[in-house]
């Protein structure tokens, strides 16, 4: 998949509810940590992507191809590096990827906090069961040996309704510091991870996988085109 960055990590720091609802402005040393986080999230996205790709069998769905467009959700978002910059950069899912799939990989800024932004990860092709790896995916926060922890465990959200798939978010701690939601879809034919990075998300309740859940609704919408 191609956002090579481990399963965006939603580490199990810090208890929900210890600090104000209302973060304080972000100072210089937690905005260094945040953008520290973000390029961690890369990697931890493509850790999740591998294992997704490791999985691949024949899912027999439509022919899928998953994309980094320029931007995401309506230029909030921009594109920072995509899957052949990040390979140069030595971020990448796996050196030879399993017959029939192909990874992406894209690391955006936010348009108004350069510190603050997401990363996406995923494959196409080959992926084979849907459940099996989703679970695969967010089975890299679990045991909190990585940079990033289980912080609030999966929900599941349908933000298009009927007419779109399911998307699981679950919160991770990123560097003992911020709070990101990762959320992912996976069909047959593709599968994919975002991770979201904000400076000012220093707590797990900050984090609103709801609204982070539709930004991935959005983003499925933009990234994924028939071949």
């Amino acid at each position: 998949m191609s956002l090579d960055q481990p399963p965006q990590t939603d580490p199990s720091g810090g208890a929900p509810g210890e600090q104000p609802p209302i973060p304080s402005p972000p100072t210089a040393r937690r905005r260094r940590k945040a953008g520290a986080a973000l390029a961690a999230g890369v990697l931890v996205a493509a850790g999740a992507a591998a294992a997704v790709l490791l999985t691949g069998t024949d899912g027999g769905g439509r022919a899928v191809r998953l994309s980094t467009p320029p931007s995401l959700d309506g230029g909030a978002y921009r594109l920072d590096a995509d899957t052949r910059q990040l390979a140069q950069q030595g971020v990448s899912v796996q050196r030879k990827m399993p017959k029939g799939s192909t990874s992406v990989l894209g690391r955006y800024r936010r348009a108004d906090d350069a510190a603050s932004g997401l990363s996406l990860s995923g494959a196409y092709g080959s992926i084979g069961d849907p459940a099996k790896v989703r679970d695969a995916m967010f089975s890299g926060f679990e045991g909190g040996a990585s940079a990033a922890s289980v912080a609030r465990h999966r929900q599941r959200f349908t933000p298009l309704g009927a007419s779109g798939p399911d998307i699981e978010c679950e919160v991770v701690k990123m560097n003992g510091l911020v709070y990101a939601p990762a959320c992912t879809w996976a069909e047959p034919s593709d599968a994919a991870m975002v991770l979201g990075v904000n400076t000012r998300s220093t707590t797990a309740d900050s984090v609103d996988m709801r609204a982070f859940a539709k930004v991935t609704a959005g983003i499925y919408r933009d990234a994924r085109k028939l071949s």
